[in-house]
């Protein structure tokens, strides 16, 4: 039977619960929502930022470990920028805080990015019930509802904020090239924009980033909502209850190992993109002949999947950490 949920302020209006944990929106409520789409926005954000400082060490040798073919100088494997990162470094607590390098960069990223993503995926989720609902006539299941809320927050968050993401790949690339003295992010930006003289080289690999974003989002939210109802259902069972921290991580973990597994090799041509300049736009000059050319040049595990085991080690945390804190955060404003 369906139970009722409390209704949250700021007009996002009641929600119906199943016994499995899926919650679909009252086709009656009212989308949107000031109060309540800030309190997302913030929530968020700070998810994001307290996730991207636990995976940054990873991020940093991906970056570069991804890059490093159009330097020319790419290593047989990433385990060995490990000790050259902590050598660079001077070694000892340095070496360590090394693989924080640039972090508060990212984390000026992240918080509108996922807070971004994170609040327009709950809009796009009710806006998505109320056109699936049969009065428009015609119904849309609600898996395909939340693929298609995911893709579009994934696209929103994309395009908000993909000049900040374009400026921290290229701050990654001075850094590991050894450069004294690396701009600012808004001083990165307005360098490409001078050197490639047009406004839109700030979203040099945007159309690849924004397939991946959908595709990537769609995955991670439906079946994330999809796991925390398995979860619920099998792992510590209590389908009566709300999800508990452990589904919410288990269910964020798996969610983000089926996306990222999907759409790794546009993360890799977007990297090659946002880090090569005019050499690159020409070299890949669209998602198909770009993939292709990728597989060509350097095969299957080190050209489409480069640092794939990497990612992995980024996305389980990352993901686990911010989808459940979100999911806390929001319980609690």
């Amino acid at each position: 039977p369906l139970r009722k949920a409390s209704a949250r302020t700021g007009g996002q209006g009641a929600r119906e619960s199943h016994g499995g944990g899926d919650v679909v929106e009252d086709p009656g409520a009212e989308v949107g929502g000031s109060d309540a789409g800030g309190e997302e926005l913030v929530a968020g954000g700070l998810a994001g930022m307290v996730a991207r400082t636990v995976i940054a060490p990873v991020e940093r040798v991906k970056i570069i470990y991804q890059t490093r073919v159009t330097l020319g100088t790419a290593p047989k494997g990433w385990t060995v920028l490990l000790r050259r990162i902590i050598d660079e470094a001077g070694g000892g607590h340095r070496g360590v805080i090394a693989f924080w390098k640039g972090n508060s960069v990212a984390v000026m990223r992240v918080f509108p990015y996922l807070g971004v993503q994170l609040a327009s995926n709950d809009y796009y989720k009710k806006a998505a019930a109320l056109a699936g609902d049969g009065r428009f006539g015609f119904r849309v299941s609600g898996e395909v509802q939340r693929f298609v809320a995911g893709g579009g927050a994934g696209m929103t968050a994309v395009m908000t904020t993909y000049p900040l993401d374009m400026a921290r790949a290229r701050m990654a690339l001075l850094l590991e090239q050894g450069a004294l003295r690396v701009p600012s992010m808004w001083g990165t930006m307005k360098q490409v924009y001078v050197q490639e003289g047009t406004f839109f080289a700030l979203y040099s690999g945007a159309g690849i980033s924004l397939v991946g974003g959908f595709l990537a989002c769609g995955i991670k939210f439906a079946s994330y909502d999809v796991l925390k109802g398995l979860c619920q259902r099998h792992l510590l069972p209590d389908p009566e209850g709300k999800p508990s921290p452990l589904h919410r991580a288990v269910s964020g973990g798996f969610a983000g190992l089926a996306a990222q597994s999907l759409v790794f090799p546009l993360d890799v041509l977007r990297r090659r993109l946002q880090t090569g300049g005019a050499e690159a736009k020409r070299k890949y000059p669209n998602v198909i002949r770009g993939l292709w050319r990728l597989y060509c040049d350097e095969g299957f595990v080190h050209g489409l999947f480069r640092g794939c085991s990497l990612n992995y080690l980024k996305t389980v945390p990352n993901t686990t950490v911010y989808l459940a804190l979100f999911d806390l955060l929001q319980e609690r404003m």
